[in-house]
């Protein structure tokens, strides 16, 4: 085995001087050992492919709203330390190739040049003895959704250091991520409902919802009327949303209240159905009739269940309707209505 007389005198001299944290600057692979040249460590994985949502760098800007990654650079080579810049640009020229080949999946598309940012140059500076720099590729949140059920690729490659040669054996990366494993990474899972959205559905007289300001509702009356209130959410395919709220009253007679979650369209000239109802009190079910206060999940005695997913993405609306002879003398107070993906 060869063994390079530069690398020995570097140990030599660490040795002998006793220097804590002494160390070379070649790290793992072949670098055009040991000449000093710039290059990107991730050039070495099988095609240059790098799956980032397998790692850690995700990082979100809130205030710029965009996703950034982490793309590390280094220098090999043990001596003259000096700081210096390398180009940086995208290269998507080898992406289909990689499609074709089974190295990518087959629903794998290229970033639009519009749908991220890229610094044109990259410094690369000593740091704990290792020379690096980090190019940060930043995604644009509002265009991940124009990518949905794909995965999506940047290739990008560096060139012309200014004080170095650049290594054209590893000057090539490309990251890739599923964009719905994105989305769901980025994507809080807070309640979707907006107090200010609700519109009344109005089936009949008799029965009252009130929006109220601190985000309740009460529903009151009766004498066989109905009424409730209605928004739309937008929702995302495959994925389980959840809904549930506090529901509060002194107990009623001969009525029903019901949840929908449902894509159809509601219309005030026919009772919504779309979907069936997911929750409910239903007095002629044994429930609702006697004083309550929980979450309607609890008490609910009619219904094909709280959690929900649809096929595709797209509008959905809840609808929250009652009606019957009589809601209570206090009616049915309802608070933390809240609606949000689970998974």
């Amino acid at each position: 085995m060869k063994i390079n007389a530069s690398l020995l005198k570097l140990s030599a001299a660490c040795l002998l001087l006793g220097v804590a944290g002494c160390k070379q600057e070649i790290t793992n692979g072949v670098k055009s050992n040991p000449a000093v040249k710039v290059y990107l460590p991730d050039a070495e994985k099988p095609d240059g492919l790098v799956n980032v949502m397998a790692g850690s760098t995700l990082k979100v800007d809130s205030a710029a709203s965009t996703v950034n990654f982490s793309i590390p650079v280094y220098r090999a080579g043990e001596s003259n330390f000096e700081t210096l810049t390398v180009d940086v640009a995208a290269d998507n020229s080898t992406i289909a190739g990689l499609v074709t080949a089974g190295k990518l999946p087959a629903n794998t598309v290229a970033l639009d040049p519009a749908d991220f940012t890229l610094a044109a140059k990259d410094t690369v500076s000593k740091n704990n003895n290792i020379m690096k720099g980090t190019i940060t590729p930043k995604i644009k949140i509002a265009s991940l959704n124009k990518y949905a059920g794909k995965v999506a690729a940047l290739g990008i490659k560096i060139a012309n250091a200014s004080n170095r040669e650049v290594n054209t054996d590893m000057n090539k990366a490309i990251i890739y991520f599923s964009v719905e494993d994105l989305i769901d990474a980025i994507t809080p899972k807070t309640n979707m409902i907006d107090n200010t959205k609700w519109q009344i559905y109005h089936r009949g007289d008799g029965v009252t919802f009130t929006v109220n300001g601190d985000g309740s509702v009460l529903a009151t009356g009766g004498n066989w009327g109905q009424q409730g209130i209605v928004q739309a959410i937008e929702v995302r395919a495959n994925k389980k949303y959840k809904i549930d709220m506090n529901v509060a009253g002194s107990g009623a007679t001969d009525c029903w209240f019901e949840v929908y979650v449902g894509k159809g369209v509601p219309s005030e000239a026919s009772d919504y159905a779309d979907g069936g109802t997911r929750i409910a009190l239903n007095t002629w079910n044994g429930c609702g009739k006697s004083p309550f206060n929980a979450l309607l999940s609890s008490l609910s005695c009619a219904g094909s269940g709280n959690v929900v997913s649809f096929p595709t993405a797209g509008t959905v609306y809840v609808l929250i309707r009652s009606g019957g002879s009589s809601l209570g003398t206090s009616g049915i107070k309802l608070t933390n209505i809240d609606f949000r993906r689970v998974n």
